[in-house]
């Protein structure tokens, strides 16, 4: 992994909807389900039906009615899962990906200083 792809995620991670994501379990048009990431923390509220904010949805992984999004090996709690939980821990992981770049540059600089020593 090179600094400017850890660069290129932190920029991602700025500019992205404010974490902390979460999965949310909705009903769509007809009542049926509608799985989606959103910024809201399901368990401080309860809402039923139409009456949820399309403004907090930031990605649909699955939306039955209309069929929009419906993945055909039916993994969206999986998916949805997967974009939070990777969007909450972004921050964390770019901090430990430059610790282990700099361990590995301070590795291969100690590497060649011994190879160059007599």
């Amino acid at each position: 992994m090179e600094p400017e792809f850890l660069d290129t995620l932190e920029r991602l991670d700025l500019t992205a909807s404010q974490a902390p994501w979460y999965v949310d379990q909705l009903d769509d048009e007809d009542c049926m389900r509608l799985v989606a990431v959103t910024n809201r923390d399901p368990a401080t509220m309860t809402l039923a039906g139409k009456d949820w904010d399309a403004e907090q949805v930031i990605a649909a992984c699955l939306v039955q009615s209309p069929s929009y999004v419906s993945p055909a090996d039916t993994r969206w709690n999986e998916n949805a899962a997967l974009i939070a939980e990777m969007r909450n821990s972004l921050p964390e992981l770019i901090r430990l990906a430059r610790i282990g770049l700099a361990v590995e540059h301070d590795r291969a600089r100690r590497t060649s200083e011994a190879t160059r020593s007599p």
